[in-house]
């Protein structure tokens, strides 16, 4: 009987740390900073980017493919906030529209 208690008290304990374990490497229970809700993202107004728009490609300054838009973010003001790209192989890439240039139909990041 002594026996079981230990154990299970072994148990409990070993599954209490790895919960903190799990917590601390990003776990949900896990505290992280988040970003500051009232900071003034950076945009641009539409006339700057003209035919931004899903779908098209987007590359780096050397040309390298980045992945395509699937969403152009815009403020209330019809101003491009962000643009979110998808890569090849499934990432959400978010992209910052000053660092964008449109030339015949290929979006370039400098960013």
């Amino acid at each position: 009987m002594v026996r079981r208690a230990l154990l299970a008290i072994v148990f409990v304990t070993a599954m209490f740390t790895t919960d903190i374990a799990a917590a601390q490497d990003g776990g949900i229970w896990a505290t992280r900073p988040h970003a500051k809700r009232n900071r003034q993202e950076e945009s641009v107004p539409a006339s700057a980017l003209p035919g931004l728009v899903a779908g098209l490609t987007v590359q780096n300054s050397s040309g390298k493919s980045i992945g395509r838009i699937s969403k152009v973010v815009t403020g209330a003001d019809g101003s491009i906030r962000k643009v979110i790209a998808i890569s090849p192989v499934g990432n959400i890439v978010t992209l910052s529209p000053s660092s964008l240039s449109i030339s015949g139909g290929i979006v370039t990041t400098t960013g």
